[in-house]
């Protein structure tokens, strides 16, 4: 009888909650976490009912890992390109791979936003994952080029927090919700010329670099 080393073990259970997540996940998007059985997410996984079990003790634990995936996902959506790039082409990079990280989820978080009463522990701590990798980022950005005397000094902290929300404003009326009909007119790259225009520009009157993508 072939045994598994302890490293082959953790790589098969690893791939195994990985299976089971990505099923739960599909049966989530479709049904919404309240709609969603365990049976169901066995079915999709390809597993019996009583696997699951082994390694998630309930379906609330199974939404927890799949919240805190997602959330990991566009953290790390985030790490490439590095601050000393040039401010337009880092800051869009840097909006731009959060939008398209989420909105490939977006039928599972407008299920969550209509089940209002989703766990509001889970809701928490999935909206702190999101924010602050992205939160802290901002502001390392930030704070490197206030030293470098680029920007004029701010509270970092607040800029990088108005910024995410913006940011998520603009996934949730555009992807998630899909409630303004003049959307599918306008493409992200649009929405997100506008925002890094605000950003690094304002709407005073003084001059700005060419470049910044304006909405017409």
């Amino acid at each position: 009888m072939v045994r598994l080393s302890e490293a082959a073990r953790d790589e098969r259970s690893e791939e195994r909650r990985g299976q089971i997540l990505r099923a739960a996940l599909a049966v989530f998007s479709h049904k919404g976490f309240h709609g969603a059985t365990i049976r169901e997410i066995a079915s999709a996984a390809g597993l019996a009912e009583g696997t699951i079990y082994l390694y998630f003790p309930s379906k609330q634990e199974i939404l927890r890992d799949v919240l805190t995936r997602i959330a990991d996902e566009a953290s790390q959506a985030m790490e490439g390109g590095g601050i000393g790039e040039e401010d337009e082409r880092f800051l869009r990079a840097l909006l731009e791979s959060r939008i398209t990280s989420l909105s490939k989820h977006a039928a599972f978080l407008r299920l969550s936003v209509h089940e209002a009463d989703l766990h509001e522990t889970l809701r928490q701590e999935f909206y702190a994952r999101l924010c602050e990798p992205f939160v802290a980022r901002f502001e390392r950005y930030l704070e490197t080029r206030i030293a470098q005397g680029a920007f004029r000094p701010v509270n970092t902290a607040l800029i990088a927090t108005v910024c995410f929300r913006m940011l998520m404003s603009h996934i949730m009326v555009q992807h998630v919700l899909a409630v303004d009909a003049s959307a599918a007119r306008r493409a992200d790259e649009d929405y997100v010329g506008a925002m890094v225009s605000l950003i690094l520009y304002g709407l005073t009157a003084r001059p700005a670099p060419a470049g910044p993508r304006e909405l017409p």
